[in-house]
């Protein structure tokens, strides 16, 4: 997983740093979901319980995590404000580039 420096956090969360451990090395997630960049597709952004992001099956490794809340309701709040910031500063949709990533 590769977080983004400027992580988007969901209302109620209130330390990043351990709900980042928690998710990167499976130390009880609880019931979080994160945002990231679709790997694939025309999707903006994806949201991922965070259980599924340590499971055998599933390959996080390239996931570019850029927000992250405590359930889907909040999840679905951050996403707009990521797309909100986006669009209110660049007046399009390209995500990638107002947040500097480079793929």
């Amino acid at each position: 997983m590769i977080w983004y420096k400027k992580l988007y956090l969901g209302e109620s969360i209130k330390q990043a740093r351990w709900v980042r451990y928690q998710i990167s090395y499976g130390k009880n997630p609880k019931g979080y979901y994160c945002i990231t960049l679709p790997e694939q597709g025309e999707n903006l952004l994806d949201i991922y319980p965070s259980r599924l992001l340590r499971t055998d099956g599933f390959n996080g490794d390239d996931l570019r995590i850029i927000g992250v809340a405590s359930d889907k309701k909040e999840a679905f709040d951050v996403v707009r404000d990521i797309i909100e910031d986006v669009y209110v500063h660049t007046r399009g949709f390209d995500i990638k580039g107002y947040l500097g990533i480079q793929i």
